[in-house]
């Protein structure tokens, strides 16, 4: 017996359907709620059928080599929504796989509504989603404020939420302890440069040689410049050790649990591209945004997706402007990123501009009870 099926396919899923599943069950402690979940969802009760972890690939080619198992979970999926026949079911990010999911669903004569909860990167990826998402989805919760534009000439019913990260920054308590919990001394010589290269391995494999290679660099032009690198889990944190050791730093690692409290202590950040720089921009850590891309990823963008972006980071995007500086593609190599750091750190003019820009996204963004109103609509469609 189930009430509801909630899918999260990656992390920062498994975030937002915790904080979701916990404002559902104060409206209806009495759901049966399944799912494709993380820890954090599993541990509000949810029963999955498939846990989270499994579903963790990035990148064109990640998801090519993993495209057999995915097709497996794909249609495993879709049979156990189909044969348990939910009154709701909530898809959480992760497009590519959750509007194919929609759009079986609809068409294997699924009954109860299908809600997407934040809405695909439509701006980017073109009017197809757009089609896809008001023909197969019943209801759309989107976190920004300029996306429910795309859908004026569509009959799908979008509501604007507000962003659960902000939600989130909000309620987490910040621990007074979490230098000495992370080995870190209690204060620094010089300023602190958090380094945030990624969750999965092939960010780690793409992003940190360059992140570390430039600490060095802004090292050399900063003496008592210090760093700390931010890490998701113990199996990623074997593999970045790998790389601290080759490095000529001794760069401390704080557990992402604190990623909070080191994005307020730190004067500068340098961040794989993803919600984590909204994060940061919360925050008001100025950050040099990265992304590494393999040489067929790129192919795939520019030719056959033909991805084409004025910006590719959230917060650069929200105001249509450079308030992080990116190097994606173009320009990434460790000389670029230590200029681009090092202007954030000493360059006053620079620093000003970026905090304003911050400050501007705190504003779009405003208050958020994100989690509640999508969990009122959630609750409204069990009924």
């Amino acid at each position: 017996m189930c009430d509801l099926f909630i899918f999260a396919g990656e992390a920062s899923g498994d975030t937002h359907g915790q904080s979701l599943v916990q404002e559902i069950l104060k409206l209806r402690p009495d759901l049966k709620i399944s799912g494709v979940a993380g820890p954090k969802m599993r541990k509000e009760g949810v029963k999955p059928i498939l846990k989270m972890e499994d579903f963790q690939v990035m990148g064109f080619q990640d998801v090519f080599l993993a495209l057999p198992g995915l097709i497996s979970k794909f249609f495993q999926v879709r049979d156990w929504i189909l044969q348990n026949k939910p009154k709701a079911v909530v898809l959480i990010d992760y497009p590519g796989f959750n509007l194919r999911l929609a759009k079986a669903l609809k068409k294997g004569g699924f009954k109860g509504k299908v809600l997407h909860y934040i809405c695909p990167s439509v701006w980017a990826w073109g009017k197809g989603r757009i089609k896809t998402l008001a023909k197969y989805v019943d209801e759309l919760y989107t976190i920004y404020p300029f996306e429910k534009k795309y859908f004026e000439n569509t009959p799908l019913s979008v509501h604007y939420i507000g962003n659960p990260v902000v939600e989130t920054l909000k309620k987490t308590p910040l621990n007074p302890e979490w230098k000495k919990l992370s080995g870190l001394p209690e204060t620094f010589q010089g300023p602190l440069i958090a380094l945030f290269p990624g969750s999965r391995k092939q960010e780690i494999e793409k992003n940190l040689n360059l992140q570390l290679e430039a600490a060095e660099k802004i090292k050399e032009a900063i003496p008592h410049a210090e760093f700390a690198l931010s890490v998701t889990s113990p199996k990623i944190q074997a593999v970045i050790s790998e790389y601290l050791s080759k490095s000529k730093l001794k760069i401390p690692i704080v557990p992402s649990c604190f990623n909070y409290e080191l994005m307020k202590e730190s004067q500068a950040a340098i961040a794989k591209s993803g919600t984590i720089t909204l994060e940061l921009a919360l925050s008001k850590c100025p950050t040099t945004v990265i992304y590494g891309v393999s040489p067929l990823n790129r192919f795939i963008a520019k030719y056959l997706i033909r991805l084409k972006l004025p910006y590719f980071c959230i917060v650069n995007i929200l105001k249509n402007e450079e308030v992080f500086p990116e190097l994606i593609e173009k320009g990434f190599n460790a000389d670029a990123l230590t200029l681009k750091s090092l202007a954030l750190l000493e360059d006053e003019a620079v620093k000003t501009k970026t905090l304003t820009g911050c400050q501007e996204v705190i504003d779009i963004l405003g208050d958020s009870h994100a989690s509640e109103i999508a969990a009122k609509h959630v609750v409204a469609k069990c009924s």
